[in-house]
């Protein structure tokens, strides 16, 4: 698992192949567009592999993505 602890973003129409190989090589992967039902057969498809998958619907909204993947994927340390 080359990729664990990377995330990449992949778009889902133009990104399936690549969206496949990543997760393969253990990367988070999180799909963006705006297909949601195209999104939900490539989930479908890369479960269950090495890396993890997410969706998040919409492509314009950068700062909502960040917001997405760091609520989602980044760990924080405890508060001491």
């Amino acid at each position: 698992m080359k990729l664990h602890g990377t995330v990449a973003i992949v778009a889902v129409r133009e990104g399936a192949a690549l969206a496949r190989r990543l997760v393969g090589e253990g990367a988070t992967v999180v799909l963006t567009g705006v297909d949601g039902d195209e999104a939900g057969r490539l989930l479908g498809d890369l479960e269950g592999g090495p890396g993890r998958v997410a969706f998040f619907a919409g492509t314009d909204d950068v700062d909502a993505l960040v917001e997405f993947i760091a609520e989602q994927f980044v760990e924080r340390p405890p508060v001491s």
